[in-house]
C-alpha cells in the first residue's frame, strides 16, 4: 500500500472515507508500520508475526502500545487473544482522548473534527434515520409513580446489576473545556469497566461511590445517557450540553438523530407551578419556557425526558410520565 494511503484506509473502515481530518489523527497515533498492522486486524499475534516478518514478542509489544493509545482493542476466543481496531469513530474518539500521553496535535485535530466533519456525519444519521447512538436515562426520583420504569432505563438499577464498575474522565469536557462541570463522572460498567481498568484509564469503584457520582452529576445539571439498546450496557455518561459529543447536537433538527430521548416526557402541574423559572434555566435542551401567565410550558418535541427540570423544581410541580412504549428502546 502506498505511503499515507493506509491512514485513509483506516478512516474508510470507520465509515469516514472522505474525511480530511481523520487520516491526520491516525498519523499522530501510529507510524506507517503500526497503521498497517491496525489495518490488518482482526488478527492474533502469530498471524501478524508471520505477515510482518517480526517475532511474536515484538508484535506483542507493538500491540500493547497501540492498545495503550486507544487504537486497538483485544478480545478472547478459544484460539487465544485477538485484536481489532475501533468499531466506529465515536469509540476511536473516546479511547484515544483518554491516552494520557496524547500529543497536543491529536487533541487539536479531534477538536477540529468535532466542529466540522462530525456534524456532517450526524446529519446523515438523522437524514436516513439510523438508530441513535445514545439515549437519555431519566432521573428515577422524578418519574410519575404510575410509570413502569425498566431495568435498562434506570441508572441505579443498571449499577446495582453491574458485574464491575469503574469511573473515567469525561472525554468530551476534557477535550472541549467549555464548562466547569465535574470531569471524573463517566461511569463504565460490565465490559466497559473491565476494559478501562485493564487499560489503566479508569478506576474501579464500588456501588456506593457510583451512586454518589450519579447524585453529583444531577446536582451539576448533567444528563444521564447510555447506549441506545436494551442489551447489557457498558457505560453511563453524565453529559453537559456545551461539550458532549451527543447532547450538544440534540437541539439541532439536522443532527438530533444522534440522541434518542428517554421514554418519558416532562409534565407541569399548573396548580403547583409558581413561575420561578428554575426549570427553564436548567433544561439542557431549552425545551421549557414560561408562558404569558408565568407558568412553565414544555415543548413536547424538544423534551428529552431527562428529569433535570423535575429534580430542580422547588415546588414539585414537574414529573415525568411515560409516553412511549417499551419497544421504543431497540433490542
Amino acid at each position: 500500500m502506498a505511503s499515507q494511503e493506509v491512514y485513509r484506509e483506516l478512516s474508510k473502515k470507520l465509515l469516514m472515507e472522505n474525511s480530511k481530518i481523520l487520516p491526520r489523527i491516525w498519523k499522530t497515533i501510529c507510524n506507517e508500520e503500526e497503521a498497517a498492522m491496525v489495518n490488518a486486524l482482526p488478527a492474533g499475534i502469530p498471524e501478524l508475526a508471520e505477515r510482518f516478518s517480526r517475532n511474536e514478542e515484538e508484535i506483542k509489544t507493538i500491540l500493547n502500545e497501540l492498545y495503550h493509545r486507544g487504537a486497538v482493542f483485544d478480545f478472547e476466543r478459544e484460539a487465544g487473544t485477538f485484536y481489532r481496531m475501533p468499531r466506529h469513530v465515536v469509540q476511536f474518539h473516546d479511547s484515544s482522548i483518554l491516552w494520557d500521553e496524547a500529543p497536543d496535535e491529536m487533541m487539536d485535530l479531534w477538536m477540529e473534527f468535532g466542529e466540522t466533519e462530525y456534524p456532517e456525519l450526524l446529519e446523515l444519521v438523522t437524514q436516513i434515520k439510523l438508530p441513535s447512538f445514545m439515549r437519555v436515562i431519566p432521573i428515577h426520583e422524578t418519574l410519575d409513580p404510575k410509570s413502569q420504569i425498566l431495568s435498562f432505563e434506570d441508572a441505579a438499577q443498571m449499577l446495582e446489576s453491574a458485574q464491575n464498575i469503574a469511573v473515567t474522565t469525561c472525554v468530551c469536557r476534557k477535550l472541549m473545556k467549555r464548562c466547569d462541570g465535574p470531569l471524573d463522572v463517566c461511569l463504565q460498567i460490565n465490559k466497559g469497566a473491565d476494559y478501562t481498568i485493564k487499560r489503566g484509564t479508569g478506576r474501579k469503584i464500588d456501588l456506593k461511590e457510583a451512586m454518589d457520582i450519579l447524585k453529583i452529576s444531577e446536582e451539576a445539571g448533567l444528563v444521564h445517557m447510555t447506549e441506545n439498546t436494551r442489551g447489557k450496557n457498558n457505560v453511563i455518561c453524565n453529559c453537559c450540553s456545551c461539550c458532549c459529543e451527543m447532547l450538544r447536537f440534540a437541539t439541532n433538527t439536522r443532527t438530533r438523530g444522534v440522541l434518542a430521548p428517554s421514554r418519558y416526557l416532562a409534565h407541569v402541574s399548573k396548580g403547583n407551578c409558581t413561575g420561578c423559572g428554575i426549570c427553564e434555566d436548567f433544561c439542557p435542551v431549552d425545551a421549557i419556557v414560561l408562558d404569558a401567565e408565568g407558568i412553565a410550558r414544555v415543548d413536547q418535541k424538544g423534551c428529552i425526558g431527562c428529569g433535570l427540570c423535575a429534580s430542580t423544581c422547588p415546588d414539585n410541580a414537574i414529573s415525568l410520565s411515560d409516553i412511549r412504549t417499551q419497544d421504543f428502546v431497540p433490542a
